[in-house]
């Protein structure tokens, strides 16, 4: 039963900051055993990314996005997967379809299985940018602008 394999952790790296179209994204990189990170991928995953995010809001926003969010590139064992968070409404996260590409076509995303929010991996992150956004942007002292730098500089390590 290959599919329910002791969990062993991945390596989880921060990648610089994306501030395009309006949007801020943290970035994440998951790397599977005998997976090496690929800058060309990573920025493929990105673009598409920016591609499917609707139109970026603000963090002054009540209504809509606040043009922030986070992106996890997951270098898989069967493909490259990459969820794409965001927050609007102040407290709710909301998601674009999962984005996959076969590694035969690594830089080619197209859709993912659209009931998968994320493997354990990957929930790893989510779970650690939910605390980061509800500690500094919902629960920190300081204007909006402030609250999102501190939000910014917080980033996930195992």
């Amino acid at each position: 039963m290959r599919h329910l394999q002791a969990f062993q952790s991945r390596d989880v790296r921060a990648l610089p900051l994306a501030n395009e179209k309006g949007w801020q994204l943290k970035r994440y990189a998951i790397l599977a055993k005998d997976r090496d990170f690929d800058n060309g991928i990573a920025s493929s995953a990105l673009a598409e990314a920016l591609a499917r995010l609707p139109k970026a809001g603000r963090i002054e926003d009540e209504a809509g996005n606040h043009g922030v969010g986070f992106q996890i590139i997951h270098f898989a064992e069967v493909a490259v997967v990459s969820p794409v968070f965001y927050w609007q409404w102040g407290s709710v996260l909301a998601n674009i379809g999962q984005m996959r590409a076969p590694w035969d076509q690594p830089t080619s995303f197209g859709d993912g299985e659209s009931e998968v929010v994320g493997c354990v991996w990957e929930m790893e992150v989510v779970s650690f940018e939910i605390a980061a956004w509800r500690d500094t942007v919902l629960g920190h002292s300081g204007t909006p602008a402030e609250r999102l730098a501190s939000y910014s500089e917080q980033l996930y390590a195992p």
